[in-house]
This record gives structure tokens, sequence and C-alpha cells, in this order.
């Protein structure tokens, strides 16, 4: 049986003495080297972090000027008045409330509607004796209505 939790580590071991050796091969490598050549390479490094820090500047001057973008638009605040964020919070939230007493008051009325048909049904007497009885009553109304 072969153990395949000892493949991972055993690649890791691997890769980290490749890379250990390739280190110190460019390392005497760099030794042996020209004045020329490496005063050229470490100018080149130098270039390239100046131009790394120029576009890092760069981008962190556009971030700041994304975040505060649109700030100008409300007269410098930052955060609308406090009325308009109390109208923002209160109007959706009355408007819930709204909806939902109109559902308790279309409810109450149907109920009372029903009920209303009942109360008209038993003082007609136009039921029978056994529908008083019966725990299907309402139904029983509405299915057998003139």
């Amino acid at each position: 049986m072969t153990n395949y939790s000892s493949r991972p580590a055993r690649s890791v071991r691997t890769t980290d003495a490749f890379t250990r050796s390739v280190v110190s091969a460019l390392d005497a490598g760099a030794e042996r080297l020209p004045y020329r050549i490496t005063h050229r390479l470490q100018l080149a490094s130098q270039a390239a972090l100046a131009a790394q820090t120029a576009v890092l500047e760069t981008v962190e001057a556009n971030v700041f000027a994304t975040v505060h973008a649109g700030s100008g638009a409300r007269g410098g605040h930052d955060q609308p008045s406090l009325p308009w964020r109390l109208l923002v919070t209160l109007l959706p939230l009355a408007a819930i409330i709204a909806g939902f007493m109109a559902i308790a008051d279309i409810g109450d009325a149907l109920e009372a509607d029903e009920t209303a048909e009942i109360d008209e049904a038993v003082l007609t007497d136009e039921v029978p004796i056994s529908a008083y009885a019966d725990h299907g009553f309402g139904v029983f109304l509405k299915n057998n209505r003139p």
C-alpha cells in the first residue's frame, strides 16, 4: 500500500533543495561577473524599484481620489444630513406598517362579510337543523346559496 501523505512533504523538500542549489549557483556566478555588468545590473535594479515606487504612488493617488470623489457634490460633507437619513430610514418602515394594517383591515372586512352571510342565513331560516351541529357550517352555507 502506498503512503500518499509523505509525497507532498517529499515534494516540498525536493523543491526547497532545488531552490537552494539554484540560489547558490546564481550567487557563485554573480561573484565571477565583471564589474561593468554588476554595475549595470545594479543601475537596472534601482531604475526598476524607482518605476515600481512611481506606479504605487500613482495607484495610491487614484484610489484616494476615487474614495473621495463626489464629496464636493454634497458640499464637502461625507454623510447626508440627519433629516435625510431619518426620512430614508423611516419612509420604508412606514410603508411596511401601512401595508400590514391594510392587510389586517381587508382580513377583518372579509371575516365580517362571512359572518354577516351566516347570520343572514340563520335569521331567514334557510338552514336545515342538522347544519347547526356540523363543524363545516360556514362551508355548507357558502355552497348552498340561493
